[in-house]
């Protein structure tokens, strides 16, 4: 998944209800991360990142103006 802010996932922001109705749904649902893994057939020669799922990250977070604050600085108007 490439997102660039988590203020444009509707999940962050909006209940299941509201995404439900939002999208016309009679009902909506997300399957749990170990349901999502057995479906996509984990198993010991398979892994997945749960990254974006779980906010558990390998290594610290670091924000893209820290890395390439002059490629930042050009694109503000």
């Amino acid at each position: 998944m490439d997102t660039p802010s988590k203020a444009q996932l509707i999940a962050a922001n909006k209940s299941i209800e509201e995404i439900r109705q939002y999208i016309g749904s009679d009902t909506l649902a997300y399957l749990s991360l170990d349901g999502l893994k057995e479906a996509c057939a984990e198993g010991e020669k398979t892994s997945y990142c749960t990254s974006c799922y779980t906010g558990v990250y390998p290594t610290e977070f670091v924000p893209l103006e820290a890395l390439i604050p002059a490629a930042i600085q050009e694109k503000k108007p």
